[in-house]
């Protein structure tokens, strides 16, 4: 695999390059989004030398990447380019973080450090709420954008924008669909308007690239009613082309479900028998107010190994992310592109 090099701040205060062979198309932007996050922390007063890079058995992969010492405490610091917005990944990145820092305490006969997770996107509240905890402290888009502007250092294009900084009217609605979800109750007296909820949402956060949902399709003997479908015809090679693609996914099926409870196993092939080839493609959204039980995740496998049939639950939480995420000037189908790569490593 070829090696990198890129720079770091040794103990005396200055650069020296470090290899790394991890390589690969994606590679470039991490490195600089590292060497970004520990600029700040060389030009931060709050922290003191020694600032560095985080040597094997603990970085590159180790769970941190660089240390830096904070009136005089140890600091750990994770940067990841990639935004962890599923709950699995919030909680992975978490926890492998504070299994470095317990390997680092065990080793070197320390107090037990302090920790920060960088990342260049932004979380929900409830998702950040999720990562932080009393010894984990969250530098996401927005703070690392705010002390890039006070430090005089040029911050990557792909930080996200604060979200109050360009408010329009995307971003006023945006805020209206936040607030909507909160005040919608689960269960059948607010069906409709959860349906007509989801299908303002589904556009405002997909519409463009996808094409405007069709609601209430149905298939030609009247069989199946199909709550709503988005049209995909992307050929730009960003991730809707890649779902074209890969998993067939001509036509999003996105399904509505009200329900005071999580998904169940009769929910998840109610939808997947609205999936074929030749009709709307093989890929599903449903959009339901909490997580899917366990019948419902292993329903969800069957029809994926056995068929082909890949299908996505969107909870209220990753509703927000979404929301959020767009509010910040990213793609809210990143979200859904974790979600699948969560699913499929996770067989």
């Amino acid at each position: 695999m070829r090696s990198l090099m890129w720079l770091v701040v040794d103990s005396s205060g200055y650069e020296r390059a470090v290899e790394d062979s991890r390589g690969g198309p994606a590679s470039a932007r991490g490195y600089e989004f590292e060497h970004f996050v520990l600029e700040i922390l060389k030009r931060s007063p709050e922290f003191d030398f020694p600032i560095s890079a985080a040597l094997p058995p603990y970085g590159p992969d180790g769970g941190f990447d660089m240390t830096a010492k904070r009136n005089g405490h140890l600091v750990l610091i994770e940067a990841k380019v990639t935004t962890p917005q599923t709950a699995n990944r919030i909680q992975d990145a978490v926890a492998r973080l504070e299994t470095a820092a317990d390997r680092y305490v065990e080793a070197h006969g320390s107090d037990r450090p302090e920790l920060i997770l960088a990342f260049p996107g932004v979380l929900s509240r409830e998702k950040q709420a999720m990562a932080s905890s009393a010894r984990l402290t969250i530098w996401d888009g927005r703070y690392l954008d705010a002390a890039a502007h006070r430090l005089g250092i040029t911050a990557p294009l792909y930080l996200a924008t604060p979200l109050r900084a360009s408010w329009d009217e995307n971003t006023a609605q945006a805020h209206d669909l936040l607030d909507r979800l909160q005040a919608l109750k689960p269960g059948p007296d607010q069906w409709t308007s959860y349906e007509n909820y989801c299908e303002e949402a589904l556009n405002f956060l997909f519409v463009p690239p996808l094409k405007t949902a069709i609601p209430q399709s149905r298939d030609e003997q009247h069989i199946n009613r199909r709550d709503f479908i988005l049209p995909n015809y992307v050929m730009d090679g960003t991730f809707w082309q890649f779902m074209r693609s890969h998993y067939e996914a001509h036509y999003i099926v996105a399904e509505v479900k009200n329900l005071t409870s999580g998904l169940s196993k009769r929910e998840i092939l109610q939808v997947a028998n609205y999936l074929n080839p030749h009709g709307t493609g093989l890929f599903s959204i449903i959009l339901a107010r909490h997580a899917m039980n366990d019948n419902a995740k292993w329903t969800c496998r069957e029809q994926w190994v056995q068929h082909n049939k890949l299908i996505i639950c969107l909870d209220d939480e990753d509703v927000r992310q979404m929301l959020v995420t767009k509010m910040a000037d990213g793609d809210p189908a990143e979200l859904i592109r974790q979600k699948i790569e969560d699913f499929r490593l996770g067989i």
